[in-house]
């Protein structure tokens, strides 16, 4: 539990993933135009990137046990491949749950679904937990929950930020994108100095 506790706490504070590695910020950038979608599409996420953890965590776990035997090679190259196919699955597997049980939910989730099962945090938590540090299972499980609440609050905090930082004070060519990804920048320099030399990710 412990285990699952501190990666879950690295991935979203000290090291926040989205910060750190790059992972999903074209995609905070285009979220945070829709802040009450933010709550919505990071609880999606989360759905979708520990589905695809816990699949990946069983697909080393097949590979490293040689159940695959004559294809190790080829899947440790694949790896990437192979959890793109996963999330597709899970992502198919939903759409078709809720289009056929829940409709009213599935139309309204319906823009942003491909959007939060299809980007790069799903699929990064995944190869990181799971082949970079090759993690327990409930470090995966903290990890993949992690970088979605991180997300999920840089979001929010991204639109906070958009709105205070739209003001005639600042010149013409701040104004907008440049000035929220200065104040990224900043963001991530602070949460940097949390980590000092210790990385989990």
């Amino acid at each position: 539990m412990s285990e699952l506790l501190l990666y879950f706490f690295a991935a979203a504070v000290v090291q926040n993933l989205v910060l750190a590695t790059g992972f999903g910020t074209s995609m905070i950038l285009r979220i945070v135009r829709h802040p009450r979608d933010i709550v919505w599409f990071g609880g999606s996420m989360t759905y979708f990137s520990l589905l695809t953890a816990l699949s990946g965590y069983l697909l080393d776990w097949l590979i490293s046990t040689k159940t695959l035997t004559g294809l190790d090679e080829l899947l440790h190259f694949l790896r990437p491949l192979l959890l793109i196919v996963v999330v597709s699955l899970w992502y198919l597997l939903t759409v078709l749950v809720f289009k056929n049980a829940f409709p009213k939910i599935y139309h309204r989730m319906e823009l942003w679904l491909p959007m939060s099962a299809f980007n790069n945090v799903v699929v990064g938590v995944a190869l990181i937990a799971n082949h970079q540090f090759s993690v327990s299972l409930l470090g995966a499980v903290g990890m993949s929950i992690g970088a979605s609440v991180g997300f999920t609050l840089l979001s929010l905090l991204v639109a906070e930020a958009r709105e205070q930082l739209d003001h005639t004070d600042l010149p013409h060519a701040f104004r907008g994108l440049p000035v929220l990804l200065l104040w990224l920048g900043l963001i991530a320099l602070a949460v940097m100095g949390f980590s000092s030399s210790v990385s989990f990710i």
